[in-house]
């Protein structure tokens, strides 16, 4: 279900690097998109620069993104209890529902 227009949007958006977002350049004049990028680049650069200046324990991967990976695996694990619940409560109402049968 490719659009005409969605291969250009793509083509618009220069990755970010971590800590520095996208950048969207789908609204900029054509002849900014050459300056932007470059400036754009040289702002990860900067960023990796300073990032591994600083002690390991205060960088990105070691703060935000240990972080983020705790959240994914708090969800990943409420989601299997939630399995869990779900069909511990379908077996619970089989075995009630079998019983009333027979009766």
């Amino acid at each position: 279900m490719n659009k005409p227009y969605d291969k250009q949007i793509k083509e618009d958006i220069v990755e970010g690097y971590k800590g520095i977002m996208d950048l969207d350049l789908t609204y900029v004049e054509e002849k900014l998109k050459k300056q932007l990028t470059e400036q754009h680049m040289k702002d990860i650069a900067n960023y990796k620069e300073e990032q591994y200046n600083l002690e390991p324990r205060l960088r990105y991967e070691n703060t935000i993104e240990r972080v983020r990976k705790i959240h994914l695996f708090d969800i990943e694990e409420r989601r299997k209890r939630n399995e869990i619940q779900i069909e511990e409560r379908r077996k619970y109402n089989e075995i009630y529902n079998s019983r009333l049968k027979t009766k």
